[in-house]
């Protein structure tokens, strides 16, 4: 694949961009696949490879960019990879997903941070015989008729992964506060249905505030203020379960002299960078995390590029989530605080240490 470098300003006007070289980093893949060590998803039809996505500018999606450019530099039948951020405007999304096809794309990868709002303009590249994945949220429709394939996220085991942590944490039960994203969003949902799966015959440990989960529109500050409010309301809480900001669910005890409970989320450098901080003054404190599953994103390229290219899609649909800090067991890790990173940095992504740290700087 063929790549050149682009200018700063280009992206952050949400423009299209073409790369046109091999990205680095992956040079020992990309030379594997110049040499006719292609993986069975990389066929040999040549093919452009488009990215949609509808919102590039948080450390999560950053580094799931550069590992979305990794995995197509396996693939030597890649020759151009088009970038597109839509900057969170909707109607720029399926402005993107238009223009993609227009330009040419043999296969197209989206993120659907609009959800169904893109569904139309995904459905229109498909029915042009261009191979189209969204990936990780849900743009509605049905795989087949107005796309190629969705590739998922396990939310459930992430919700089965908390629970069995909680019930081996709280053997004598507990009070339990989930704060989750807007309300009745499918991704906590599924995430509320594992919980369930594990909790159902556990009367001991209950849920408190919202049913079924206390929205927090995954805002920051509004996690902090809703955490706040749940720690006027509930004298005792034992554990909170959170897929975002769980350092403002941090502050928010802090603030209201309460000591830090459990803490069940996904993994990001600056919680474990004050996990290191906080425990010694709050004894009760301990963290489990998920990966944050910004590699799925290689699962999703994987199938994009099988199609465009005539390759053998992999069998797998869905990103099966994993354990990967445990203060308790330790095991697969502890929590890993590495100073030198930024806060926002994700230690579970596929990238190394170095990468991370040039993607987020």
């Amino acid at each position: 694949m063929r790549m050149k470098r682009f200018l700063t300003a280009a992206v952050a006007s949400g423009a299209a961009v073409t790369l046109l070289a091999g990205c680095s980093g992956a040079g020992d893949s990309a030379e594997a696949a110049s040499a006719g060590d292609r993986p069975a998803w990389c066929g040999e039809t040549e093919a452009v490879i488009g990215f949609a996505d509808g919102y590039g500018g948080n450390s999560w999606k950053r580094l799931n960019r550069v590992e979305l450019e990794e995995e197509l530099s396996k693939c030597s039948s890649v020759t151009d990879f088009i970038y597109s951020d839509a900057q969170g405007d909707t109607q720029k999304a399926i402005a993107d997903i238009n223009s993609l096809a227009s330009q040419g794309a043999n296969g197209i990868l989206a993120f659907p941070d609009a959800g169904e709002a893109i569904l139309p303009a995904l459905r229109s590249a498909y029915k042009s015989d261009i191979a189209v994945v969204p990936y990780r949220v849900s743009p509605g429709g049905e795989a087949g008729r107005d796309y190629t394939t969705f590739v998922a996220s396990d939310f459930e085991e992430i919700g089965r992964l908390w629970a069995k942590w909680l019930v081996d944490s709280l053997p004598e039960g507990g009070n339990v506060l989930f704060l989750g994203g807007p309300p009745a969003n499918s991704q906590n949902m599924q995430v509320y249905a594992g919980l369930q799966e594990i909790l159902k015959d556990r009367p001991e440990i209950k849920f408190i505030g919202e049913e079924p989960f206390t929205p927090t529109d995954w805002n920051p500050a509004k996690t902090q203020e809703v955490t706040a409010t749940m720690l006027s309301r509930y004298p005792k809480i034992d554990a909170v379960v959170a897929d975002f900001a769980a350092t403002s669910i941090l502050s928010a005890f802090e603030q209201a002299g309460r000591p830090i409970p459990l803490i069940a989320t996904a993994d990001v450098n600056g919680l474990s960078c004050q996990y290191d901080k906080l425990k010694p003054s709050n004894p009760d404190f301990e963290l489990l995390t998920v990966n944050s599953q910004t590699s799925m994103v290689r699962l999703a390229a994987q199938h994009v590029v099988a199609e465009a290219t005539g390759g053998v899609a992999p069998t797998e649909t869905a990103d099966v989530p994993f354990v990967f800090e445990d203060s308790v067991s330790g095991e697969p890790n502890a929590p890993k605080c590495d100073p030198n990173l930024p806060e926002d940095a994700l230690l579970s992504s596929s990238l190394d240490i170095e990468k991370i740290a040039e993607v987020l700087k």
